[in-house]
């Protein structure tokens, strides 16, 4: 595309200051934003920009609000508020907020085009740290969730830079939009939606989960389980059930493991570790013979464990486990050493 001199002027112009915004806000935001949140930024390219300022998109054109301009990406809408609050301590409050009001649109109920938030930024001045040469300057930031990211990153060049319109295209767009939009709303209501009477409350597997769950929670503060204690429980229901005992067991080997080392567990051990050893100890036959048969899937011990049911190695076949370091060769030994 031919692009006349006047503008391609005002735009390397424009770029300089927005390539020296960019390097200030990507530091900034990249330092602040946890590490679950995506980001990524761009300087406009030299056509992109023409073209919003021959087409009358520009409302002031010594300043095009998104020559450089960013996007941050959360999990889902309840972190849209937290992401407009790292926004605003790094930058102060917006010059412009599109929508003005999250809770108010222009927008009519049947209509899914493009709105996510924005916001209109211009680069504070800082009394701490030597002048930048950009302080002023507007950029822009869009926030959006995961999903709203996936749509806009999956339909943009096929909508918007394509050779010719398709109102059918855009039709299918919108329609992929109302869908992510009910997803959303869904993700965001989950906690409501899951009292309501349509879906069965639980079923059997779940309740021995919970029950496990339970169980860990009476014997381990929280900062001694994990954080996905759902897998845990999963683990451990599968022992319990190859052995013969149910989640209903589990309160008792516990209280009964506890007893027997002066009434507390080892702390160097893991939950798992103490129950695979509780067991070993108050169940020895049933476990000897689960880890002995052969069968679909492998249960993870400690060498104690093993010691503990009089069984080698080879008479384990289910079992899986990691060498101590004092059995390691060598090299291992000195990787250990270093960590």
């Amino acid at each position: 595309m031919k692009i006349d001199e006047s503008l391609r002027t005002e735009y390397v112009r424009q770029r300089k200051v927005a390539e020296k915004l960019k390097e200030l806000v990507d530091s900034q935001i990249q330092s602040r934003k946890p590490p679950t949140w995506h980001y990524e930024s761009r300087v406009k390219g030299e056509e992109s920009f023409a073209l919003k300022m021959e087409c009358g998109r520009a409302d002031n054109p010594s300043e095009i609000e998104d020559t450089f301009g960013c996007v941050l990406v959360v999990p889902n809408y309840s972190a849209l508020g937290s992401a407009e609050e790292v926004v605003n301590s790094l930058f102060g409050r917006p010059a412009v907020r599109r929508p003005r009001d999250s809770s108010e649109t222009a927008k009519d109920p049947t209509d899914f085009r493009f709105d996510d938030l924005r916001l209109y930024m211009r680069y504070p001045a800082s009394e701490m740290t030597p002048p930048t040469g950009v302080e002023g300057t507007l950029f822009e930031v869009q926030i959006r969730t995961f999903l709203q990211h996936a749509w806009t990153i999956a339909t943009h060049d096929i909508v918007y830079k394509s050779d010719q319109l398709s109102w059918r295209r855009e039709r299918i767009a919108a329609q992929a939009k109302a869908a992510l939009e009910q997803a959303e709303v869904t993700i965001a209501m989950m906690s409501a939606l899951e009292k309501n009477d349509v879906l069965p409350e639980t079923s059997k597997d779940y309740r021995r989960f919970n029950n496990i769950i339970e169980s860990l929670r009476d014997h381990w503060d929280s900062e001694q389980l994990p954080t996905n204690i759902r897998l845990l429980a999963v683990g451990v229901d599968g022992i319990l059930r190859d052995i013969g005992l149910s989640s209903d067991d589990l309160p008792a080997i516990l209280d009964t493991g506890r007893t027997r080392y002066g009434g507390r567990h080892n702390l160097d051990w893991s939950p798992y570790r103490a129950i695979v050893r509780y067991l070993s100890e108050q169940h020895a036959a049933k476990f000897k013979r689960c880890l002995s048969r052969k069968g679909r899937g492998h249960v993870f011990v400690y060498p104690d464990v093993l010691s503990a049911l009089g069984l080698d190695r080879t008479e384990a076949p289910r079992a899986t486990f990691v060498d101590d370091v004092e059995n390691q060769p060598s090299a291992a030994k000195s990787e250990n050493a270093l960590l």
